[in-house]
């Protein structure tokens, strides 16, 4: 079952999705997805530039809440973290940053020296900032520099850069996948519509149900 709630924050429409499952164990658990719109400017900031596409955040099943009221909290937090960072686009660090992974040349050594700058890690799948995880570099590096950027921030003097290379399967794996009809973007398997985080889960749903 899913539910969903809107509300406006700095010019934009955050909608929460909320969607609860049973995991193995019987819990129930509830994971928020934020997407963002943004609202056409008024005249007077008809020069800056501003999104015209969706923003949407993903929760993992393993990063899901006890409660659909946490769950939801935690989406509203990020979504509006990131609203904060994009409405601060003419910030001088961010622009920095952002125009640093917009470069086209050793544009993976300009990630990795960013990631180990901001405390962000990634494991060949995902990236990482504190208990938070995203799909997306961009998506991890803004966080992480609006949280750099809040007074009395402090650096977690414990942090380890770490950077994997990214996951991709291997021969067998595709062997497969082809005949399973599953496809691999992003590091993340994908059948039927749904989106697995490992190729066994993946092969074990569309063994039960083919020609999705």
């Amino acid at each position: 079952m899913r539910q969903q709630s809107s509300t406006w924050f700095h010019g934009w429409n955050i909608l929460l999705r909320c969607a609860e499952f049973r995991c193995h164990d019987v819990a129930l658990k509830y994971a928020s997805t934020a997407i963002l719109k943004h609202m056409p400017p008024s005249s007077d900031y008809a020069s800056l530039p501003g999104p015209d596409t969706m923003r949407r955040s993903i929760v993992f099943p393993e990063d899901a809440f006890e409660s659909r009221a946490d769950a939801n909290a935690d989406a509203m937090s990020k979504a509006r973290h990131w609203i904060l960072v994009l409405n601060e686009g003419r910030n001088r660090i961010g622009r920095k940053i952002m125009e640093s992974t917009r470069a086209t040349s050793a544009k993976q050594e300009s990630d990795e020296s960013l990631a180990a700058q901001y405390e962000i890690s990634f494991d060949g799948r995902r990236y990482e900032f504190r208990q938070h995880h995203y799909d997306v570099f961009r998506d991890a590096l803004h966080y992480s520099v609006a949280e750099h950027a809040k007074s009395g921030f402090l650096g977690d003097d414990a942090f380890q850069p770490s950077w994997a290379a990214a996951y991709q399967p291997t021969d067998e794996d595709e062997s497969m996948m082809k005949l399973h009809g599953i496809a691999f973007t992003d590091g993340h398997f994908f059948y039927g519509g749904y989106r697995y985080d490992q190729l066994r889960d993946a092969i074990a749903f569309a063994a039960d149900h083919p020609n999705l």
